[in-house]
């Protein structure tokens, strides 16, 4: 329960930094960007009724890369067991899924009672691995987003001098600081991580299996 509730908070913040800086997108879209006339979204419609300058967003957002960055750290051990524990129960879950299944001697009601526990709790534990996975690739778009925009604007002929040199330095400064979270800086949290965990479940689920029939 503590390590579950450790993780959902972990996952609040990641969503809480994620929302912050779509607004930011949106600010700078709105002043820099090119007005399309489609359809505005809650955060569109927020930021029309505000207005950052250049200097505002540029510390806002170091202030929440130093968040991600704090939170990086500590994330690492927790994130580790999860996937470790994840992986282990998933793979005995459909591995019990199976055996119920193949089996002539479970009553049918307890057979689907057995099929949707393991479903329940194998779509649990997959998404805790999914949602930081989900935010963490979303924050990368959206940041990639603002460095287009930005860069755009640099080169555009728009602005005076000075406020040219405050977006050149935005923009450096977005390019320098992203937003990627990594388990102890050697595994990264994006879409690519779940799709490698769930080829490495199957794997393993299919050599217990195996090995589950050659001890039979």
């Amino acid at each position: 329960m503590a390590h579950d509730s450790e993780l959902v908070l972990f996952c609040g913040i990641i969503r809480m930094i994620l929302a912050r800086v779509c607004i930011i997108r949106a600010h700078v879209e709105k002043k820099y960007g090119e007005k399309d006339g489609t359809k505005l979204n809650k955060v569109d419609a927020l930021t029309n009724k505000t207005q950052l300058d250049i200097m505002s967003m540029h510390r806002t957002y170091e202030l929440l890369h130093k968040c991600a960055e704090q939170l990086n750290s500590i994330i690492s051990l927790p994130m580790m067991i999860l996937l470790f524990c994840s992986g282990l129960t998933t793979t005995m879950l459909l591995r019990d899924v199976f055996i119920v299944v193949q089996s002539d001697d479970i009553d049918q009601t307890l057979k689907l009672t057995i099929i949707l526990f393991c479903i329940v709790r194998c779509g649990r534990y997959t998404l805790m691995v999914i949602i930081p996975c989900y935010c963490s690739t979303v924050t990368t778009t959206r940041v990639a987003r603002i460095r287009t925009i930005l860069h755009d604007a640099v080169n555009s002929g728009r602005l005076d001098k000075i406020e040219k040199r405050q977006v050149k330095a935005f923009f450096y400064l977005t390019r320098e600081k992203e937003f990627a979270y990594a388990i102890w800086g050697v595994i990264r949290l994006n879409m690519s991580l779940p799709l490698s965990y769930f080829s490495l479940c199957t794997t393993y689920l299919v050599i217990i299996i195996q090995f589950s029939k050659f001890i039979d």
